[in-house]
């Protein structure tokens, strides 16, 4: 599956009622085998048929921090920027399909973005006990321009 951007979580992103700084994000880890097969219009995570989320013992998910939101006008582009993602040394034994960025909603987690992709060897991941670590490029997470 690609990497999408889900239609309600990408609404309640930039909803002030409900996007960051307000709402609490976070990150999730989709375990290899999972079987959910996810739809831009899915509107919940932890509901969803198929869906498991890794499980060692030293995961947790992880809220987003420094949120930033950048306008550049000289490019006009308007930048959300993120910290990077540490989950700390994952135990061996899973391997990672998928991180999603959702937003907790009080139990089942709106998906806002899903990455998936295993170019540059990526994703799949196997967790080997060491550190995992999901790095927001430098530009941010999301860049939004217009002509």
């Amino acid at each position: 599956m690609p990497n999408i951007i889900y239609n309600l979580g990408a609404a309640q992103w930039t909803d002030p009622a409900t996007g960051p700084g307000v709402g609490t994000w976070e990150v999730l880890l989709e375990r290899s085998t999972s079987t959910y097969a996810p739809d831009k219009d899915d509107t919940t995570l932890l509901n969803q048929g198929g869906w498991v989320e890794i499980s060692v013992a030293a995961y947790a998910r992880q809220a987003i921090a420094s949120f930033a939101s950048t306008a550049v006008h000289a490019s006009d582009l308007v930048k959300h920027a993120i910290a990077n993602i540490e989950f700390g040394a994952l135990e061996a034994g899973q391997e990672v399909k998928s991180v999603v960025l959702a937003r907790n909603d009080g139990g089942n987690y709106v998906p806002f973005i899903r990455v998936d992709t295993d170019a540059g060897g990526l994703l799949p991941r196997d967790l080997g006990g060491g550190n995992f670590n999901v790095n927001i490029h430098a530009d941010g997470l999301l860049t939004f321009g217009q002509a």
